[in-house]
């Protein structure tokens, strides 16, 4: 594996190995997890980030710029480039460069679904060189995976802050005590979820407020509007907050502020939520879907609830809210989980010993 200690720029970039694709138009989940990686990635190998935004001070490359990458000479000793997938339109594209336009590639994807692909991802992922699942349940929908390997945290980005009240002042947090929805304002996240079950503990716990994090598209905001008057009809305007979508850069202070963090989505492929929570300390709350349940130690790093089980959430959100004391003692093993079983660095090895295993192989581009 070639060592560089400096991330590409566009103007070297013909001298990557890999190229690492992230073409969705916002930051969503799977963008956070492909970003998160991509600092400790550089540190072990030349890569272009393909990308339509830049990535704090990693810059990207648009798709012309990734054509010519994959059609430049190769560097010395390597016998094709990989390019990694994570969405149909990144395989696509990947496709179109390796098979139309003759581009020495091979071509790695990571699934993290947790059902079967529909047809056309499943044509997508039959062409694909080497496929990486984020979970065991993800593995059996794809029997062609060569390694599972689970999303880790970058636990150097994410660290419970030395004073997490002195943080709540400074991002004009109010309340002694806050817990945290961060995801988009939309019923498979289950905010609703979140909303309802809050609505019904509040009153009795007046050191609590709520806070949501996360963009409301346009489809979702006759439902964004249907939670607030939840929270009018209750009497809890002033305890519900409204922070929007947080830029990604951001997204550790803000967690690093709440004290609980609840991820009760209705389905969720992997999710990084809970594993960011627990590498700032935060207690944590969640339903059975995604990765979660690997997750989080139940009992001692928070709970994990029944999915779409409202009665279920809020017993577990009433628990800690009438024992404050146990946030800390949640954020700790939470906290020791994240570093030792969690964290980033495992993954980009995992990933790294999968293009190595392609790279061996030294079959010559089709």
């Amino acid at each position: 594996m070639c060592q560089n200690n400096n991330f590409m720029n566009s103007s070297n970039a013909s001298s990557a190995h890999v190229i690492v694709a992230d073409l969705h138009r916002r930051i969503t989940g799977v963008s956070t997890t492909i970003r998160s990686l991509l600092p400790l990635m550089s540190e072990r190998t030349n890569l272009a980030f393909l990308g339509n935004t830049p990535q704090g001070d990693i810059p990207n490359v648009t798709l012309r710029q990734a054509w010519k990458i994959s059609r430049s000479p190769l560097p010395a000793g390597l016998p094709f480039r990989i390019w990694h997938a994570r969405r149909n339109n990144e395989m696509f594209w990947g496709l179109i460069f390796k098979y139309l336009l003759r581009c020495k590639l091979k071509l790695v994807f990571t699934s993290a679904a947790k059902r079967r692909h529909s047809w056309y991802p499943r044509q997508l992922i039959r062409s694909m060189d080497a496929i990486i699942a984020t979970s065991e349940m993800a593995a059996s929908f794809v029997p062609e995976a060569v390694k599972v390997v689970p999303h880790g945290v970058d636990t150097k980005r994410f660290v419970s802050p030395d004073d997490k009240q002195a943080l709540k002042d400074e991002l004009g947090f109010r309340s002694k005590y806050a817990i945290g929805i961060i995801g988009r304002i939309r019923p498979e996240k289950g905010t609703d979820l979140f909303v309802k079950s809050l609505c019904e503990l509040l009153n009795e716990h007046q050191q609590f407020d709520a806070y949501l994090i996360g963009l409301t598209t346009r489809q979702f905001t006759g439902f964004e509007q249907e939670l607030k008057k939840i929270i009018a009809d209750a009497g809890l305007e002033n305890r519900f907050h409204w922070l929007g979508p947080v830029p990604i850069e951001q997204m550790p202070r803000v967690q690093g502020a709440l004290d609980l963090t609840v991820a009760p989505a209705r389905y969720e492929g992997f999710g990084m939520v809970p594993l960011e929570a627990m590498a700032c300390g935060n207690a944590v709350v969640a339903s059975d879907t995604g990765a979660y349940r690997d997750m989080i130690a139940e009992g001692k790093s928070g709970f994990l609830v029944p999915t779409d089980d409202l009665p279920a959430l809020r017993a577990a959100l009433g628990k800690i809210l009438a024992n404050p004391e146990s946030l800390e003692t949640f954020g700790v093993c939470g906290l020791q989980r994240a570093n030792e079983q969690f964290a980033a660095h495992q993954e980009v090895e995992s990933i790294l010993g999968v293009y190595q295993q392609v790279w061996n192989s030294r079959e010559q581009n089709q």
